[in-house]
């Protein structure tokens, strides 16, 4: 079980996973093979095996937001680059499950629509209104007004 926090709207590596394995290292039979298996159906993450010392880099690649999901859980599988020997008592990979917590940062509004195209004739009355613009702020849980 391992756990990570990040903070929305970045991206980067949030965290290393560790695995032990008594191969002779940097052979096949060492190298780790890192894959989220389930948990990632916004490719929002990637895990990628660091060859120094065989810990998987997790990272966020599409920045999280917190107002739509502030946890994440993501199960990652391991195994060796190279297969095992046929008909061995043990199993081919391990399993870790990786709990992430993504912190909410306050967010400037959104004017909408972005960009905005606007008409008037010319030579319309001083004070006259020439559009009305929209915004919403989008940390729903953040209770902030605009102005």
């Amino acid at each position: 079980m391992f756990q990570a926090t990040v903070k929305e709207g970045t991206t980067g590596v949030i965290v290393n996973l560790t695995v032990e394995d008594r191969d002779d290292p940097a052979t096949g039979a060492w190298r780790a093979v890192y894959t989220i298996i389930n948990g990632n159906p916004g490719q929002s993450f990637e895990i990628h095996t660091n060859p120094k010392n065989n810990e998987g880099m997790l990272s966020v690649v599409k920045p999280l937001d917190c107002e739509i999901s502030a946890f994440h859980t993501l199960l990652i599988k391991v195994e060796n680059e190279d297969p095992l020997v046929p008909d061995v008592a043990y199993g081919t990979s391990s399993t870790a499950t990786v709990q992430i917590t993504v912190l909410d940062v306050n967010e400037g509004p959104i004017f909408h629509p972005n960009p905005m195209t606007v008409s008037k004739q010319e030579n319309i009355p001083i004070g006259s209104v020439v559009f009305t613009v929209n915004a919403t702020d989008p940390d729903k849980l953040q209770h902030q007004t605009i102005r």
